[in-house]
């Protein structure tokens, strides 16, 4: 298969899944069938990091599994229609597309989810080596750690000359990949993420610069601590700060994350100092914030720039 492989790119190694979410037009009634709407729609940690990537401008490829079957194909569609490579995309013969289903009550709170990502811990070592040389000119290679802890190693062993990104996705799933998270250079914890890596209770400004450090000291190059609506943290061993952007209306946290990841590697390609990717970031997690969909439509550079011009006046 050919790929194009003349523009500078970015992979994306990790999840990706249908993501079914059902909301109760009423306060849920537990053993009883509630009234309601079910929306589908393309998602997983990798997908959806791609496709923001796409909506700024970043020519981006997706390495993960779908497979043969109908919520394989309409993931595959969506993805291409968002302007994604998925010449990358594995099909598996006999396990589903991943699916994740939740469950929201008339607040649009979640109450519950199940997630079938069976799929996805297929993948293998040798996956990788078949895209090698796609892999090997990437600009930047971004991993969540969904996949396989034997495929993240064999990734940080062979293309250590390529800057790697990690997204660590939860606090259960970092634990995979303490004994090799110096090898990345950049990685955006949240506050429980961090105090894991570290091993230092965050507690006040003093701790989270001393939790920041000793992640820079163990090896990585910059760290982006997220706080949630108290903003991020930021380092990269010359500077470090605190960010927050003010005035944020909130319709659904889900994938703001995904769009804060995407920010940090615009950042990161377009040559930003750490504060000004650090608000970049920011500002496409705020826009996402804005959107009840995982990944907002309204997501582009010009949008984000607008953002960050009306916050400065």
């Amino acid at each position: 298969m050919d790929i194009d492989t003349t523009k500078p790119y970015v992979c994306v190694i990790g999840g990706l899944n249908i993501d079914l979410q059902g909301s109760s037009d009423a306060p849920l009634v537990l053993n009883d069938s509630n009234p309601g709407e079910i929306e589908m729609s393309a998602g997983g940690v990798g997908r959806n990091i791609a496709e923001n990537m796409a909506r700024i401008s970043i020519d981006s490829k997706i390495l993960s599994y779908v497979g043969n079957d109908a919520l394989g194909d309409f993931v595959i569609n969506k993805t291409k229609m968002a302007n994604v490579d998925t010449s990358l995309l594995i099909e598996h013969s006999t396990l589903p597309t991943s699916q994740y289903l939740s469950l929201l009550d008339d607040n649009n709170d979640m109450l519950a989810s199940i997630s079938d990502m069976r799929i996805i811990d297929e993948m293998t070592i040798q996956d990788i080596m078949n895209w090698k040389d796609v892999l090997d000119l990437c600009s930047v290679i971004v991993i969540d750690t969904n996949i396989p802890v034997k495929v993240i190693e064999h990734v940080v062993e062979h293309y250590s000359h390529i800057p790697l990104f990690l997204d660590p996705v939860s606090f259960a799933k970092t634990s995979k990949v303490l004994h090799i998270i110096g090898k990345f250079h950049t990685i955006k914890p949240n506050k429980l993420e961090a105090e894991l890596i570290s091993g230092i209770s965050i507690i006040d400004d003093e701790t989270m610069l001393n939790a920041a450090q000793n992640i820079f000291d163990k090896g990585c190059k910059q760290i982006f601590i997220t706080l949630g609506d108290e903003g991020v943290f930021y380092l990269d061993g010359k500077d470090y700060g605190h960010y927050l952007h003010h005035g944020v209306n909130i319709k659904s946290a889900n994938g703001a994350g995904d769009a804060f990841t995407a920010g940090v590697v615009y950042g990161f390609l377009n040559h930003s100092s750490i504060e000004e990717t650090a608000k970049f970031a920011s500002a496409a997690a705020v826009i996402a914030l804005q959107s009840k969909n995982t990944i907002s439509e309204n997501l582009s550079e010009h949008n984000i720039k607008l953002l960050l011009n009306d916050e400065m006046q």
